[in-house]
């Protein structure tokens, strides 16, 4: 028989909160068994839903999130496309949340970092080969490597940039990484298309198989061109946040990054059409300015506190409050 799970008895609740974090895809059995899926949906306490990787999915995460009973949303997208994004009806009571996708831990804060003199690496870079089907801003990601090193690969810089999952590094790995380099490459997170029904995937997939050897344009131009732009989605990522905890020089396409870098000041802004590649590879080769980019980086980002994870525990308690506190005043009106 199928284990049972009681998360209230009947004179009260055994707890008063349920949040699901994002590396538990409720749609998957092997995350959210039946079982648990079932104490879920009969708990009536407060339910709390953290979320990331928005893009995919999204009409059968809605329908889970209203069959579970979900109250609030913590979403990864601005507060513009909140609603764009979850906009099925059964959601509009919901209270949605817009967050950033990571935020400052304390095992980040005063880690021992080398001098950029003492580095050896000039620039680094390791990314990852992401599916056609999320737009063109997802493609940059792998885009982005490749151009940067066509134009400095003869250059006296020492450099090690890779898209390739067998480069990736975790962990410790990455940690020495990031020690090792003066400055690595970046650009924000996020998708230029969301799939709200598995649609754009599978066009890109069916064509793939008819045209193997297609590349990212000419799928764009046959496939992608009606969905491109319906939901832009672009955040700073944690790595960002990583980067600048080691005291590590961000070279970063231009962009937004939710307001919390400025060009020049906490990173050193890429154009998208490359064009200002001669003014970055100068910085590159002066560790006094990358010093002092670096220095100041941790200082108005990490040191200062904005944007530790006890912001984001401070942002749950008062919309747990805001929801308990909505409860309360409906079972006294009945």
């Amino acid at each position: 028989p199928s284990p049972k799970v009681s998360l209230q008895d009947e004179n009260g609740l055994f707890f008063d909160v349920i949040i699901i974090h994002y590396s538990l895809c409720i749609l998957f059995e092997s995350y959210i068994p039946k079982y648990l899926r079932k104490g879920i949906r009969e708990f009536s306490g407060i339910k709390v839903q953290i979320i990331q990787d928005e893009y995919r999915w999204i009409n059968k995460m809605m329908n889970e999130m209203s069959f579970l009973g979900i109250d609030a949303i913590f979403s990864s997208v601005n507060l513009e496309n909140l609603n764009r994004v979850y906009r099925k009806p059964e959601l509009n009571s919901v209270l949605k949340v817009s967050c950033l996708p990571g935020y400052v831990p304390e095992r980040l804060i005063g880690v021992d970092s080398p001098r950029i003199s003492e580095r050896e690496i000039h620039l680094g870079y390791r990314g990852r080969e992401l599916p056609y089907w999320l737009g063109r801003l997802s493609y940059e990601k792998t885009r982005l490597s490749d151009e940067v090193g066509k134009r400095i690969k003869n250059l006296p810089l020492n450099i090690d940039l890779s898209s390739k999952e067998k480069d990736r590094l975790y962990r410790d790995d990455w940690k020495a990484f990031l020690k090792s380099t003066k400055a690595v490459l970046g650009l924000e997170g996020g998708a230029s298309i969301f799939d709200f029904d598995g649609e754009v995937e599978r066009a890109v997939s069916n064509y793939l198989e008819l045209n193997p050897r297609a590349d990212f344009e000419e799928v764009s131009t046959q496939v992608l061109s009606p969905y491109e732009g319906n939901i832009v989605h672009q955040t700073i990522t944690p790595r960002s946040f990583e980067a600048i905890a080691y005291k590590t020089v961000q070279v970063l396409l231009k962009g937004e990054y939710r307001g919390v870098l400025q060009p020049w000041k906490h990173y050193l802004p890429l154009e998208r059409d490359f064009s200002n590649i001669d003014k970055i590879v100068s910085y590159l080769n002066d560790d006094i300015k990358l010093q002092e980019i670096a220095d100041l980086a941790y200082r108005e980002i990490i040191g200062s506190g904005l944007y530790s994870s006890s912001i984001l525990g401070q942002g749950v308690d008062g919309v747990v409050d805001l929801i308990r506190n909505f409860k309360t005043k409906q079972l006294c009106a009945e």
